[in-house]
């Protein structure tokens, strides 16, 4: 992972890397602070603190990754990362005019796998957002998010979200 760090002030930085989805989470820390953390669409863990590392358990088929760097002001801070597949961008979808061998009956089981974050519409793998709490019932009705922002949005006022009306947007 190519992790990026911004200072946004004397004792704060902004850092972020590009996720192989194709989005760019990131994740402001502020000096002092235990850690920050963000989850991204395709179900991947980012955080920044002293012991960030330590924080993220791996899960099935994620695995941890772990950068090291000084913040501006001296300290010594980690980048963690839980990483696995990929299940949104042009990664993730299959290429239809190369793969004729491909299990039509796996690619619709893949599919099933996939929900859309009705804040902002990207897709989300459900087992990953259950797995970082990144989900909600609202009236019977799972929903899944790719990252905290939206499901705090969500939560705060689920109708907006689920009117036929509304168009999610990043």
């Amino acid at each position: 992972m190519e992790l990026t760090v911004l200072e946004t002030g004397a004792s704060g930085l902004r850092a972020s890397y590009r996720c192989p989805c194709g989005c760019s989470p990131s994740v402001e820390y502020n000096r002092g602070a235990e850690q920050v953390e963000q989850g991204c669409c395709c179900g991947n863990h980012f955080a920044v603190g002293p012991r960030a590392g330590a924080s993220l358990s791996p899960t099935p088929d994620f695995r941890a990754e772990v950068q090291l760097f000084d913040a501006q002001w001296g300290e010594g801070l980690e980048a963690a990362w839980l990483v696995g597949p990929s299940v949104h961008g042009p990664a993730a979808e299959p290429d239809h005019m190369n793969d004729h061998d491909h299990d039509h009956d796996a690619h619709s089981a893949a599919q099933d796998r996939r929900s859309i974050d009705p804040v902002c519409g990207m897709t989300v793998a459900p087992d990953a957002a259950r797995t970082m709490d990144l989900h909600s019932t609202y009236r019977g009705t799972d929903h899944f998010f790719c990252g905290k922002g939206c499901k705090l949005e969500f939560d705060e006022d689920p109708e907006r979200y689920l009117d036929p009306g509304y168009v999610p947007s990043m």
